[in-house]
């Protein structure tokens, strides 16, 4: 039978469109007359970013409009293909485009771009499948659903991370170390604070501020700052203490230490 998409696929849907209308905005740039400029213009940057923000809040809304008229069981594959445009190709693009006058550096911001969008894809099918499986085990055991764990950084969050170096402009080497870190937590095989009380409000309280910035009522800089040091450390630390967890369960007399 064919699944009939329900209103929460809309706004999935909506948000992959708003992906792909900021992706046209930064190729504009790309297949025009300025090639050989110095990249991403501010009102190009804002224009992406304005799309990039409405996707975000799509996919915020999502969920709670699938718990409020149901879901066509469509989500899953949607958001994947959804999120992989607005929260994997376009900070990836974004970052390039804003980098492409560092002609020395063009070769290690295309690789860590491409690691960035690869790692991206590989996170969001690891969390699909998941969903599968565990759909499916709740089917054939008659139990409840359990949602799936948010393992390695989220997408949206590493997006936010990324689109914080395109505004901020660090030093090239700085800004591709951050990038490819950003890329390798997204595949960390460690569990990853779910949207708590606190948690969200910091989610919408930067989503608040990055829409005041993008109207020109603070600056860019502001929330992208407060979305690197709000977003980026928890993720480090949880790979550092698992790390540090890993090496005391090999350590003699730990776990593996009492082996005979």
């Amino acid at each position: 039978m064919r699944a009939r998409p329900s209103p929460a696929d809309y706004m999935t849907v909506a948000n992959g469109v708003c992906g792909f209308l900021a992706l046209a905005v930064v190729a504009g740039l790309w297949l025009g007359d300025t090639n050989d400029g110095p990249g991403l213009d501010h009102d190009q940057l804002v224009a992406a970013l304005w799309l990039y923000g409405i996707g975000m809040v799509f996919d915020v809304l999502d969920g709670p409009v699938a718990r409020w008229r149901g879901s066509s069981g469509l989500g899953p594959v949607l958001d994947t293909i959804c999120d992989t445009i607005s929260f994997g190709l376009l900070p990836a693009l974004l970052f390039v485009a804003s980098t492409h006058g560092e002609a020395s550096w063009r070769a290690p911001v295309l690789v860590a771009a491409a690691m960035y969008v690869a790692l991206t894809m590989l996170r969001l099918a690891r969390h699909a499948k998941f969903e599968t499986d565990e759909q499916t085990a709740a089917q054939h055991a008659g139990r409840e659903l359990v949602r799936a764990p948010f393992k390695g950084m989220p997408s949206p969050v590493g997006g936010n991370c990324v689109l914080a170096i395109v505004v901020l402009t660090p030093p090239p080497a700085l800004a591709v170390a951050v990038v490819g870190v950003v890329a390798l937590l997204l595949i960390a095989d460690i569990p990853y604070p779910d949207n708590s009380a606190v948690g969200g409000a910091f989610v919408a309280g930067l989503l608040a501020a990055s829409f005041l910035a993008l109207a020109g009522v603070i600056s860019l800089d502001i929330p992208s700052a407060a979305a690197l040091i709000g977003l980026l450390p928890i993720a480090i630390v949880r790979v550092l203490a698992s790390w540090g967890r890993s090496l005391r369960s090999v350590a003699p007399g730990g776990a593996w230490g009492d082996r005979r």
